[in-house]
């Protein structure tokens, strides 16, 4: 009977290293995949951020700004 336990035991351990080594392989797949799309994703994001700074569009957002406060200083807006 402790034959059956120890190898039970055995089975059991080589189960556990056995999924514990398919994680670890899975977790280092999704890491470079995420690094791989940080990297074709970084020109996009670069590119969006200088457009959203940029003197014309922060012109945009003041007039925005200034709508919508003469809006709520005359009751709100009308369409």
């Amino acid at each position: 009977m402790a034959a059956n336990s120890k190898d039970a035991e055995r089975k059991l351990n080589q189960n556990i290293d056995k999924a514990s080594g398919a994680a670890q392989d899975e977790v280092s797949r999704l890491r470079a995949e995420l690094d791989d799309l940080r990297a074709r994703a970084r020109p996009k994001v670069e590119e969006a951020e200088s457009f959203l700074t940029s003197p014309s569009a922060l012109g945009f957002y003041k007039g925005v700004v200034v709508v919508l406060g003469y809006a709520k200083a005359n009751g709100g807006l009308r369409l």
